[in-house]
């Protein structure tokens, strides 16, 4: 009688063991969902003025699109510039939650050559000061391109 409350105990005891030290084992498809998508786009050029900023950056398609940042909407918005973190890297981490941005944070690179024509430092153009008026208006940034005020014009070479 008594080896068979000792096997009865050594077996509650594996069990317990068992149980106690294993690991919950979950599948990527069962874990809850995030609302925010972040997305993380290159940089190649951005031109700052009064308004705030306009950032260049290459979208999913790989075409270069222009994000707005207002001065008046800074606290929708940070800039970094890490001294090491992220070598001569210039990039942009944007977070939405669903059609609307949450967060954007700008990596610019430890040093910038303002000798290149892809980094400006003087007034806006009027089409831009429109645009960044009506995203301060809407007072959320935007990446859709319908914002600007203007169509791109496509001419052919040498026609006018």
């Amino acid at each position: 009688m008594k080896k068979v409350y000792i096997c009865a105990f050594v077996l509650v005891l594996f069990f317990a063991i068992h149980i106690a030290g294993a690991q919950t084992i979950v599948r990527l498809g069962d874990l809850p969902k995030s609302d925010y998508s972040i997305n993380i786009y290159q940089v190649f050029g951005f031109h700052e003025g009064y308004e705030g900023y306009k950032l260049t950056y290459r979208d999913n398609q790989n075409e270069p699109q222009h994000l707005y940042l207002p001065i008046e909407l800074r606290d929708k918005y940070r800039i970094y510039k890490p001294q090491s973190a992220t070598g001569e890297q210039h990039f942009l981490i944007v977070w939405k939650k669903g059609e609307y941005i949450k967060r954007v944070e700008w990596f610019m690179p430890k040093a910038i050559n303002y000798d290149l024509p892809n980094y400006v430092v003087k007034p806006f153009n009027d089409n831009d000061k429109a645009v960044f008026e009506k995203v301060v208006a809407s007072g959320e940034l935007t990446l859709d391109a319908e914002i600007s005020t203007s169509e791109p014009q496509i001419r052919a070479p040498g026609g006018e």
